[in-house]
């Protein structure tokens, strides 16, 4: 017997997969049926993959955006980012679940305009979650050598052992949490749960630590913007990372429970969350540490640790403790974005713009099986890179934020498309303040994307050009 539930998923799935559900043999309707997952997730689950894939980014990233525009610089870089978030995923909700399909951009955009259009917005997405994933699971294994380094000082004092140290642990990662995914979305959405109530406890451990050390003048430089209003321009592609990924929940619906309900509670309470973790965590780690430059400077992995260090001294016991807590926060967004490449590429296979094995799911567990070992040997190949290329995290999380900025926009159009030519669309939730809501964020965006080419960063925009060529 097949579930009311089943026939309802199948229904979407076709619609997702471009069949025609009218004339649907047999054979079909099994293909259908053997490519739906699960629906575990509601809003407590929704709320830990939209806090847990993010977070990572108060824990590295962002502080590079210090050395651009200084410490407030980068507040009005990162107030801007938040703002623009706020207003993207009160959009994305609308969008979301109206078509709680898997596939997420790739049906609102075939939707909206058609098959290409579709298969542009998927593969945006899908590159987005690519390149953080990369750039997170290098990061990681950096992360995990620091910590190594802080119990064992002659691993600290030797690059080549960091390194491999950096290498290990990349791939590692990359493999418990390859397998944390082929076990089941409930499985890993438990894991998820776990990682980010410590990730979160982490940041307040750390928010605590810095107080004794907090000086107000290191944040009220003089002058208060080091290099002008330019610097907080190109503070900006930085300040993305601290939130860039929240719209991984944009694939959850088809794993989600009542989706009209789930996806917008759970996705603006994240949001709200993470607004909060944004803001104290740039206040105590620039008004604590000694020098806001070296704090983000472009090899600094691991900026928390780093202030820390800096007000307990490098040698205090708890600094250590503080660090391995912190390693949640890494693995928290480096599962939740392993998810995101997952799903994308499980849609765009099972809609057959990708290979169509890319879409297979696992007869028992109901996961993108083949996606996830897929896109995880891929990710690890990135890793060794890593090892051969000093600057491989920046340039990902650059690539992945530019990415982003790409479908955000083209996200916003369908939305307007899809509002003028399917008005009798059913919308269990409609985006507030329409159409000046997802206006702003439509040119906040592309606002936000032309100040790449003023941070001329070529390899990025060569690299992201390259990969829509592909």
């Amino acid at each position: 017997m097949i579930s009311r539930e089943t026939h309802a998923s199948t229904a979407e799935v076709a619609a997702d997969a471009m069949f025609d559900t009218v004339s649907l043999r047999p054979d079909e309707q099994k293909y259908l049926q053997d490519h739906t997952l699960k629906k575990p997730l509601k809003v407590q689950q929704i709320w830990a993959l939209g806090v847990g894939v993010v977070i990572t980014g108060a824990f590295f990233g962002w502080n590079q955006g210090l050395a651009e525009g200084g410490p407030v610089g980068m507040l009005l870089a990162s107030l801007f980012v938040c703002a623009l978030y706020m207003m993207w995923v009160l959009a994305l909700s609308e969008l979301s679940v109206a078509m709680p399909f898997a596939g997420g951009p790739l049906a609102y955009g075939r939707r909206a305009i058609g098959p290409t259009f579709g298969f542009v917005m998927g593969w945006s997405m899908f590159l987005e979650a690519l390149f953080a994933t990369i750039g997170t699971a290098i990061a990681t294994g950096g992360y995990i050598s620091f910590v190594i380094g802080l119990v064992f000082e002659n691993v600290s004092q030797n690059k080549e052992i960091q390194s491999l140290i950096t290498l290990s642990a990349g791939l590692a990662t990359v493999a418990i949490f390859g397998f944390i995914q082929w076990t089941g979305s409930k499985r890993q959405a438990q894991f998820m749960d776990y990682m980010t109530y410590g990730a979160i406890i982490a940041l307040v451990w750390f928010w605590i630590a810095c107080i004794p050390a907090v000086q107000l003048d290191r944040i009220l430089t003089t002058p208060l913007l080091t290099h002008g209003w330019s610097g907080v321009l190109k503070a900006i592609p930085f300040a993305i990372w601290w939130l860039v990924m929240i719209e991984t929940v944009a694939l959850a619906p088809e794993e989600a429970h009542e989706p009209h309900r789930t996806i917008p509670r759970g996705l603006t309470l994240a949001q709200m969350t993470l607004i909060v973790l944004v803001i104290l965590t740039w206040f105590f780690a620039s008004a604590a540490g000694n020098d806001y430059k070296q704090t983000g400077a472009q090899e600094m992995y691991f900026p928390l640790p780093f202030v820390y260090g800096q007000v307990w001294g490098k040698d205090s016991f708890h600094l250590i403790l503080f660090s391995i807590v912190a390693i949640f926060g890494m693995t928290a967004s480096y599962n939740g974005m392993i998810y995101a490449v997952s799903r994308q590429s499980f849609s765009l296979g099972r809609a057959g713009y990708l290979p169509r094995i890319l879409g297979h799911v696992h007869p028992i567990r109901r996961t993108p099986d083949v996606s996830i070992i897929f896109w995880s040997l891929v990710v690890a190949g990135f890793v060794i890179y890593g090892y051969f290329n000093a600057d491989a995290v920046t340039i990902a999380v650059l690539t992945c934020n530019l990415t982003a900025l790409i479908w955000y926009a083209l996200a916003m159009v369908c939305l307007f498309v899809l509002r003028w030519r399917a008005p009798e669309m059913s919308r269990p939730y409609k985006v507030p303040l329409y159409p000046f809501l997802p206006a702003l964020v439509l040119l906040m965006s592309l606002f936000a994307a032309v100040v790449y080419g003023w941070l001329n960063e070529a390899i990025v925009l060569w690299l992201t050009l390259g990969m829509y060529g592909v």
